[in-house]
């Protein structure tokens, strides 16, 4: 097993052993250190991180994500300005313009990609970390958990914050295209996202659920 550091002490990881999310070679995790990761010997992914403070920092992220995605929802992402006529949209009245313009399938996946799952990923891990802080957890918490763990592709709003930069370069030519509040919300809220993707170190919240099934 390979690590990053060597020398400072030693921090049990309550895991014993573990399968590589990769090559799903099953190995040994030795004792690590703070900060310190683990990888796997066949093909060197990341097997275990270490982190520490994990739980808090994730909180954080979680919440001012949550805080940007009910801005991002609340006010126009863009404003088009032509012939004296002004269109503002959220991201809402864009996936029920594509349902009314005979793409239901199209305007599904938008609302799934774009707000529910996001919005599921953000509330749920608040709630998750918040049992986990305060160690009230529940028969749910592992459940819920899970499934968090198996949507978290489904959250696309790089892509979407792709698709309206494009926008702006093709319509900047014909019309006036005023930024509104929420595309600044929502730029940040990708950070946030990314920062909590980062951050949260799902081994931690196992080992919480591991210790408290011994307890209980």
């Amino acid at each position: 097993m390979k690590s990053n550091s060597s020398n400072p002490p030693q921090i049990d990881t309550q895991i014993s052993k573990i399968a590589c999310p990769d090559c799903d070679l099953i190995q040994t995790i030795p004792p690590l250190s703070k900060n310190q990761i683990a990888h796997c010997l066949r093909c060197h992914a990341t097997l275990f991180k270490n982190q520490e403070n994990s739980i808090n920092r994730s909180l954080a992220f979680a919440i001012t994500g949550l805080i940007l995605f009910i801005i991002s929802n609340l006010f126009p992402l863009l404003s088009l300005k032509a012939l004296g006529l002004v269109q503002e949209g959220t991201l809402l009245t864009a996936a029920l313009s594509l349902f009314n313009e005979g793409q239901p399938l199209l305007s599904l996946l938008m609302l799934l990609t774009t707000i529910i799952f996001p919005a599921t990923t953000l509330i749920g891990t608040i709630y998750i970390l918040l049992q986990v802080k305060t160690n009230n957890i529940n028969r749910y918490t592992a459940p819920i958990f899970r499934f968090l763990r198996s949507t978290d592709a489904w959250g696309m709003l790089e892509i979407l914050m792709l698709a309206i930069l494009v926008t702006l370069v093709k319509l900047g030519d014909i019309a006036d295209v005023i930024l509104g509040t929420s595309l600044y919300a929502f730029c940040l809220l990708i950070l946030s996202l990314t920062l909590l993707s980062h951050s949260l170190n799902p081994h931690d919240v196992w080992n919480k659920l591991r210790t408290k099934n011994r307890c209980g």
